[in-house]
């Protein structure tokens, strides 16, 4: 197998591939492990890997067409930001608690449901269309839901966020304070003032 046959199925498969897509080859696996190195393709976890050339626009614009109501949130909005290092395999979408939406087969997506406070505090909008929680709000949900997304992932949210140059320590306690983590965030903060 060589480089060119891996391409193809990348863009076969949009800008992703599978390890069941390849088999056992040593070969292929050569290969995939020198476009990892040459951050031609990120590893997003065992089996599935990213082409990076493979830009967001057409799978962002896909979802705005399929879920004009959603909001980005979560692992894809940390992404968006650059305040992790975790690649998600899927697109985290926000809806109202009592949203029905259907999932679609392309792009991967995953949903969250909730409450209308919730849902509406922070939400920007793309020049495409699709919705995201601004950064204030993506580091607050880090917080509020550290025990399913992880500590070491909310602890590198907050950090990343702190080395931005465009923070808003205030937007970021009047959110926390809206969500009931305040007295959570605050004593997590003052180390990395």
């Amino acid at each position: 197998m060589q480089k060119e046959t891996l391409l193809q199925k990348i863009k076969a498969n949009k800008g992703w591939l599978y390890s069941k897509d390849f088999g056992y080859q040593p070969v292929a696996y050569a290969i995939l492990h020198k476009m990892i190195e040459s951050k031609e393709i990120a590893k997003v976890k065992n089996g599935v890997y990213r082409h990076l050339s493979f830009g967001d626009a057409h799978e962002w614009d896909e979802l705005h067409k399929y879920y004009p109501q959603a909001v980005l949130c979560l692992f894809s909005a940390w992404q968006h930001y650059g305040l992790t290092t975790t690649v998600p395999y899927q697109y985290h979408l926000a809806f109202a608690h009592k949203a029905n939406p259907t999932k679609i087969a392309y792009p991967p997506v995953k949903f969250y449901y909730w409450s209308e406070n919730q849902l509406l505090l922070g939400i920007t909008q793309q020049d495409n269309g699709l919705r995201i929680y601004d950064k204030e709000k993506s580091v607050c949900d880090a917080v509020k839901f550290r025990n399913k997304v992880g500590e070491e992932i909310m602890y590198e949210v907050l950090k990343s966020y702190m080395q931005t140059k465009d923070r808003n320590i205030e937007k970021l306690m009047l959110y926390a304070k809206q969500m009931r983590i305040e007295k959570i965030i605050n004593p997590m903060l003052k180390p990395l003032l």
